[in-house]
């Protein structure tokens, strides 16, 4: 690994450095700390919660900073430090939350580290077992000094109603007619990948960006050289500047030595 024209490298986690089974293969673990060794800087930039994240972090032995919540907390992972956030008072909501407590739907407050809820039916709390999150009760949410990143209702009973609680200064991440999420309105992968670079004075052109999804795209645009992953759709890939293999095909392992 010779090539530094590139400085710094962002990953995405699930569908990218993440087989699909949600794995973390050794071909990626080798060439993330390669890289590492060689001087480029890796920044992972995920929509997982900090939680959802640190088995990986452990695993890669990885001491840099994780873009997390699709760019809503950027966190230095070796001291846990909030280095910066796209964020917004818990009283942004407080017309949703009083309605949703009214009405019982279930809705999350997630902060930087946390992910707080007031009611949890069995079923979300299977989805959360599944996803890996680790979500605490709390008796009222109102009363969080802390920042949120991310609120989400999820009104599997359709109860409705709260869909015309307006919230002007946030954003629709996710607006499906029962399931919604509320972020800032500047919270993108790229928006912190800005704030990061600028710190470590490394251009645009100096990155490359890899991911499958959606949720990449700006990022990939961005980067000086934007690489899709093999399994991502069509339309991810024709944005991308080149295409790597699949997941499951060791990809990021083999478009890291392509190009460096």
């Amino acid at each position: 690994m010779i090539n530094l024209k590139y400085k710094l490298v962002a990953l995405d986690l699930d569908g990218t450095l993440l087989n699909s089974q949600g794995q973390l293969p050794e071909k990626h673990v080798e060439i993330v700390r390669e890289a590492e060794e060689a001087g480029v800087t890796i920044v992972i930039a995920t929509g997982r919660y900090f939680m959802q994240t640190e088995w990986i972090i452990d695993q890669l032995e990885y001491k840099g900073v994780l873009v997390s919540n699709d760019g809503a907390a950027t966190i230095k992972t070796d001291t846990k430090e909030l280095i910066d956030e796209f964020s917004y008072s818990i009283h942004e909501l407080e017309p949703l939350i009083r309605y949703c407590r009214k009405h019982r739907i279930h809705f999350s407050v997630c902060t930087a580290y946390d992910y707080f809820v007031e009611l949890l039916y069995d079923h979300q709390a299977e989805i959360h077992k599944q996803h890996e999150i680790r979500h605490t009760f709390h008796d009222d949410v109102l009363q969080l000094k802390e920042n949120v990143m991310k609120f989400t209702i999820s009104d599997n009973r359709k109860v409705s109603g709260w869909q015309e609680i307006e919230c002007a200064n946030l954003r629709r991440k996710v607006d499906n007619p029962f399931f919604k999420e509320y972020i800032h309105p500047e919270s993108s992968k790229t928006s912190s990948l800005k704030k990061v670079m600028k710190q470590l004075n490394i251009l645009p052109s100096e990155m490359i960006a890899i991911g499958d999804y959606y949720n990449d795209l700006d990022m990939l645009e961005y980067a000086g050289l934007g690489i899709a992953m093999g399994n991502a759709p069509e339309d991810v890939k024709r944005i991308a500047n080149d295409v790597t293999l699949s997941n499951d095909e060791d990809g990021v392992y083999h478009a890291l030595k392509k190009h460096f």
